[in-house]
């Protein structure tokens, strides 16, 4: 790895970890706003636990004016959502409808996020809670490295 890569890298998770000390609800809202985030875990009914092949195939990129884009397995999707607190609501959720590779977490992920209603940012997670109790996602920072994601 040449040595201006390792500067960007290690820029990039100074920047994180300054991101992510504050967990007061205020800051949450500003903390989402040109963030970005993997799937780590899909957790389901009966403590199942689904966990994608690769993270980096489904994220969330918070951007300005409520704007979310989202990658979906081998789909890609845009939505809009509001923030509250606690509360996040998705809205306006369009996307494409590939027919992804088995198995494929598309169906669950997309699902999830149309009936996501809370969440909860910790230092270095963001969790997405449905409105069913036992349905919540599970993510962690995505930073881009070039080379590895290609």
């Amino acid at each position: 790895m040449s040595n201006i890569y390792r500067i960007l890298l290690a820029a990039c998770s100074i920047a994180l970890v300054t991101a992510f000390t504050g967990t007061a609800s205020g800051q949450s809202k500003a903390m989402l706003v040109n963030s970005s985030w993997q799937l780590v875990a899909i957790h389901a009914a009966n403590d199942s636990v689904f966990v994608p092949r690769k993270p980096r195939d489904h994220l969330l990129r918070f951007r300005m004016d409520n704007r979310l884009q989202i990658e979906a397995d081998c789909n890609q999707a845009g939505a809009t959502y509001t923030q509250d607190e606690t509360r996040l609501a998705i809205t306006d959720l369009v996307t494409t409808r590939k027919l992804c590779v088995a198995p494929s977490l598309f169906n669950r992920f997309i699902l999830n996020l149309m009936r996501t209603q809370s969440i909860r940012l910790e230092v270095e997670r963001l969790i997405l809670y449905t409105d069913l109790e036992t349905d919540w996602m599970e993510f962690e920072p995505y930073v881009f490295v070039p080379g590895k994601d290609d």
